[in-house]
C-alpha cells in the first residue's frame, strides 16, 4: 500500500490509473468498431441473400414459362392434326354414301404439311426467307406446291385455308425473334416474341431456344405465293420443331 506524502497520492499510482483509463477507452473503441463491422457484414449478407433468392425465383419463372409455351405449341400441333384426321373421316363417310358412279376425287381433303429435318436444314438467307422444307405425305389433295430454290409455296386451289407455321430460333443476342408468313397480294401472318437477356433468363439450358409461331384463316387464290420469312441475322435451331402447313376449310 502506498502511503500519502504531504496529503497527495504517489505519482506512480496516478500514472497507472491514467494508463488504465486510456486502455479501457481504447478497448471500447475497438469493440465499437468491431460491432459496427459485424453489423455491416450482416446487412450485406442479408442483401445478398435477398438478391440471390430473387434471381433464383426469376430463373424458375423463366424456365417454367418456356416449358409452358413448348407444351402449348405441341398441344396446338396435335389439335391441328386431329382436326385434319376428323375432317378426313367425315369426308370419307360422306363419299361412301354417294353413288359409286359419282365423280372420283369429290370431297377429298385439301391439305399440305411441311417440316424442316436435320437433312434438309438450311441457314436463313440474306432476304430472311426460311428454306429447307420437306413435304409430309398426307394421302390428301395437295394444297400448295413448294419450290425449294426460292422457298415459296404456290397455292393450287382457291378457298379459305387455315394456315399454321412454327420455327425455333437459336438466338442469344437479340431481345426478340420474329416470324412472318407473307402472301403475294394479300394479308400476312406475323409473330414477334420478346425474351429477356438478363442472367436469370439466360442461365438455363434452353436459353437460346426461342419459339415463334403464327396461325390463322386466310382466303387464298390459286397461284398465290407464300413465304416464311424472318430476320436475316437470326439463326434457326437445328434440333428444333419447324413446321409449315395449311388445309382448306371452305
Amino acid at each position: 500500500m502506498w502511503k500519502l506524502q504531504n496529503g497527495k497520492r504517489p505519482v506512480c499510482a496516478t500514472m497507472q490509473r491514467i494508463f488504465q483509463r486510456k486502455r479501457i477507452r481504447t478497448l471500447r473503441l475497438v469493440w465499437s468498431l468491431m460491432a459496427a463491422l459485424a453489423l455491416s457484414l450482416a446487412v450485406c449478407s442479408a442483401i445478398f441473400t435477398v438478391w440471390t433468392l430473387r434471381q433464383t425465383r426469376d430463373l424458375s419463372r423463366s424456365f417454367q414459362t418456356l416449358q409452358e409455351r413448348l407444351e402449348q405449341v405441341n398441344m396446338q400441333r396435335k389439335a391441328i392434326f386431329q382436326l385434319i384426321l376428323e375432317k378426313r373421316e367425315l369426308l370419307e363417310s360422306q363419299r361412301f354414301r354417294r353413288d359409286v358412279g359419282g365423280r372420283k376425287g369429290n370431297g377429298r381433303k385439301v391439305a399440305s404439311h411441311f417440316e424442316i429435318t436435320n437433312d434438309s436444314f438450311q441457314k436463313v438467307g440474306n432476304e430472311g426467307v426460311i428454306k429447307g422444307w420437306t413435304e409430309e405425305q398426307l394421302n390428301m389433295s395437295r394444297a400448295v406446291h413448294y419450290n425449294p430454290e426460292t422457298g415459296t409455296f404456290k397455292v393450287e386451289r382457291n378457298g379459305v385455308y387455315f394456315l399454321y407455321c412454327q420455327v425455333h430460333f437459336n438466338e442469344n443476342q437479340s431481345q426478340y425473334v420474329k416470324l412472318e408468313v407473307s402472301v403475294s397480294k394479300g394479308p400476312s401472318l406475323q409473330c414477334i416474341e420478346g425474351y429477356g437477356t438478363t442472367p436469370a433468363s439466360g442461365s438455363h439450358k434452353f436459353h437460346f431456344l426461342k419459339p415463334c409461331q403464327v396461325s390463322g384463316l386466310l382466303r387464298l387464290n390459286k397461284g398465290a405465293e407464300l413465304k416464311a420469312v424472318t430476320g436475316s441475322s437470326f439463326s434457326l435451331q437445328m434440333s428444333g420443331k419447324h413446321y409449315f402447313g395449311l388445309f382448306k376449310v371452305n
